[in-house]
C-alpha cells in the first residue's frame, strides 16, 4: 500500500485524497459502501489489525509527513480478520443513535 495512504489511517491526519480513505478502509474490512458517519468507527475497528501489521513507530507518530514515501506491504486480511473488525465496529456507539434521519426522500 502507497505509504501516503497508509499514514492517512495510521496517523488520523489527511495525507492524500479523502476517497483514498473510503477505498482503503472498504479494501481492508471487506464492505462497502462506508459512509461518512461510519468513518470513525471504521478507523477505531480496523487499527488493532493495523497495528499488528505496521510495526514502524514512524506510521503512529500522529504527524502530518508527506515525505514518508514509498509501499508498504499490507496482506489480505483474513475472513476472521474481517469478523474481529466487524465485531470491534459494532461494539461502538452508533453516532447517529437517537438523531431524526431522514432515510428517503419522496
Amino acid at each position: 500500500m502507497d505509504i501516503q495512504r497508509l499514514r492517512n489511517l495510521t496517523t488520523g491526519r489527511l495525507h492524500t485524497e479523502m476517497q483514498h480513505i473510503y477505498e482503503d478502509l472498504e479494501m481492508i474490512t471487506g464492505e462497502s459502501g462506508l459512509m461518512t458517519h461510519m468513518l470513525a468507527r471504521a478507523m477505531r475497528s480496523v487499527e488493532p489489525w493495523l497495528r499488528q501489521h505496521v510495526t514502524d513507530a514512524k506510521f503512529w507518530d500522529d504527524k502530518y509527513d508527506p515525505s514518508h514515501i514509498g509501499e508498504h506491504p499490507l496482506p489480505q486480511p483474513t475472513a476472521e480478520d474481517r469478523t474481529a473488525m466487524m465485531k470491534r465496529y459494532f461494539a461502538q456507539p452508533n453516532p447517529l443513535d437517537s438523531k431524526n434521519v431522514i432515510t428517503a426522500i419522496v
